[in-house]
């Protein structure tokens, strides 16, 4: 079977989504301090990212039996936060992340003989998000959704698609500028079948932790 063995469930995702969405709409009605603007802020995060894909056996090798699988890896992102109206901010973010492309291979009993990196997507974006925040201070939530342009490279193919982004997060303050901030987010890539990719959509999801500059 080639493909990718996603650790992050997209029901787990959702799931996360609506606890928060839900939680802010209980702390609007608590407390007004997370249904204010929130200030302009600039940061940086990393996480873990998963993807699931599917490969052509053509763009690694046809000639070896086994199954590919795209294991994921470490993805760095710079974001800016800018408030709208009230609760409402948007997002945009940069990132790049590799995803680590492996080959597994098997004996007569049908058990893994071997494990081989045959190589690693290369994988840069760029997102805008709108969406709300909400809860009790000091930790504010929101939930923010959107779309943007994602680049995939593998053995020197590029493709440039287009995806849609939603993000689930939470917010502390540290000091009187600063805050640390920790998403749970989901890209899906429209890749159309596109070589290096067979399958017509790309997912995403990861975990994150970072810290903006609020000014």
């Amino acid at each position: 079977m080639e493909q990718s063995q996603i650790r992050y469930s997209p029901s787990v995702f959702l799931g996360t989504v609506f606890s928060l969405l839900a939680a802010t709409g209980v702390g609007h009605a608590q407390s007004a301090a997370c249904s204010a603007a929130s200030p302009r802020a600039v940061g940086v995060s990393v996480g873990r990212v998963s993807p699931y894909l599917e490969l052509p056996r053509a763009s690694v090798d046809p000639d070896v039996r086994g199954s590919i699988l795209v294991r994921g890896g470490v993805g760095l992102t710079g974001r800016g936060d800018l408030p709208i109206a009230g609760p409402w901010r948007a997002r945009v973010e940069a990132s790049t992340e590799t995803w680590r492309v492996e080959r597994q291979t098997y004996g007569p009993d049908f058990q893994v003989s071997g494990i081989d990196t045959v190589g690693r997507f290369r994988v840069r974006q760029f997102v805008g998000m709108i969406g709300r925040q909400g809860g009790r201070s000091p930790v504010c939530g929101y939930v923010l959704g959107g779309g943007g342009i994602y680049a995939l490279e593998f053995r020197g193919t590029t493709i440039r698609r287009p995806g849609v982004a939603m993000t689930a997060g939470v917010e502390v303050p540290t000091g009187e500028r600063g805050a640390v901030q920790a998403d749970v987010r989901l890209h899906i890539i429209h890749t159309q079948g596109r070589y290096p990719v067979s399958s017509s959509d790309v997912l995403t999801a990861s975990l994150s932790v970072g810290w903006s500059y609020r000014f």
